[in-house]
């Protein structure tokens, strides 16, 4: 027992030697607020949810924003992305955004008839014994047979063709001529959403508020009123057209669906127009599962609130298939103490790409 005791006695004395007095600091400077504003970039234009419309690089102020080709801003998404509460730290004063998309390089053929391929810092030419690589879907055919691998390269029509590595995979580069080009105007020390919501217009610029704390949340249910901080934060962004290139007209209300009654009487901020959004509200809910942090479905709609601040019943919208319905969205799960940012965008007459919304992790 006595090695015991002393084995025991080192190991306290090295624990206390571990736990010293180094501090552990990380490579990083302090944005200074009276010259730096903080930004998340949204992309909300009505345009197709595909990877055609993606941007594969963001200039912001001559500020260069790649991941090795692939997508940085998604459609109906944001940027940073890959966390909560994420900004970039920009120059307060103007903001000068610019989106990129990528492509595939080609083989393309010159006046002298040379092929070459131009990569984003350099041109390369094609010259005969050069070897060049291919699949056989490419369709380059040499002695009437569909190459599938290398070719050492003779003079055969190589026009419009991918080019690719050794292993044959698909090269790429950033198109360097910018599909979106916008401007916006940031202050210092402040918080922004900008949301491009048309690729032909500058973005719009939303000033973040502060997200409240749930922890004295008052939830009614029933007959029983408790307060015990169950609940989340919510915000609605209007980008509703009502036809191509025509903006929704009207303001919105947001209502959540009572989960004790069924009704969607629970509202969310106040009415707010195109290009704007509401202030953030806490939004009280039953959790899924009882002992944990917990979640649950939450239903959601909008009501119609005219110039004269008049209630003109549920928004409706055009459907894909031509009918009109009622509009309700659900997310089948918010968390607990989350805050959620809601993008409403689309076309309501069912003239472009359908209404739809779209939710993003604040916090």
């Amino acid at each position: 027992m006595k090695y015991i005791k002393y084995i025991t006695m080192v190991l306290l004395v090295g624990l206390f030697a571990a736990c010293s007095d180094k501090d552990v600091t990380y490579d990083m400077d302090k944005a200074d607020d009276a010259t730096k504003a903080y930004v998340q970039l949204f992309n909300m234009a009505p345009i197709a949810n595909n990877a055609s419309n993606y941007a594969y690089q963001i200039d912001i102020n001559g500020t260069e924003y790649v991941n090795d080709c692939a997508a940085v801003l998604q459609t109906r998404n944001g940027f940073p992305g890959g966390g909560t509460n994420l900004f970039l730290t920009v120059d307060a004063g103007a903001l000068n955004i610019k989106l990129h998309k990528k492509e595939n390089v080609i083989y393309e053929r010159d006046a002298n008839g040379l092929y070459y391929v131009t990569f984003t810092r350099e041109t390369v030419r094609v010259n005969p014994g050069d070897t060049i690589y291919f699949v056989e879907s490419d369709g380059v055919v040499v002695n009437g047979v569909k190459v599938k691998k290398e070719l050492v390269y003779n003079g055969e029509d190589i026009e419009g063709k991918i080019v690719r590595d050794s292993k044959q995979n698909a090269l790429e580069r950033i198109v360097q001529e910018p599909y979106y080009v916008g401007q916006a105007n940031v202050e210092a020390g402040k918080r922004y959403q900008v949301v491009i919501y048309d690729l032909t217009k500058d973005p719009k610029v939303v000033e973040m508020d502060e997200i409240p704390a749930i922890s004295d949340t008052q939830q009614q249910f029933g007959d029983v009123t408790d307060i015990i901080g169950e609940g989340f934060n919510s915000k609605f962004f209007n980008f509703l057209f009502e036809s191509e290139g025509v903006p929704y007209p009207n303001k919105l209300q947001a209502f959540y669906k009572n989960q004790e009654t069924g009704v969607f009487d629970v509202p969310a901020g106040e009415p707010f127009g195109f290009g704007e959004a509401c202030k953030w509200t806490t939004i009280p809910m039953k959790k899924s599962t009882y002992n944990s942090s917990g979640y649950a479905r939450m239903d959601y709609t909008f009501h119609v609130i005219d110039a004269n601040g008049n209630d003109l019943g549920q928004l409706e919208y055009v459907k894909a298939n031509g009918s009109t319905a009622a509009w309700t969205d659900y997310w089948s799960s918010y968390y607990v103490g989350r805050a959620y940012s809601h993008f409403i965008i689309g076309v309501r007459d069912g003239s472009g790409i359908t209404m739809v919304n779209t939710r993003w992790t604040s916090q």
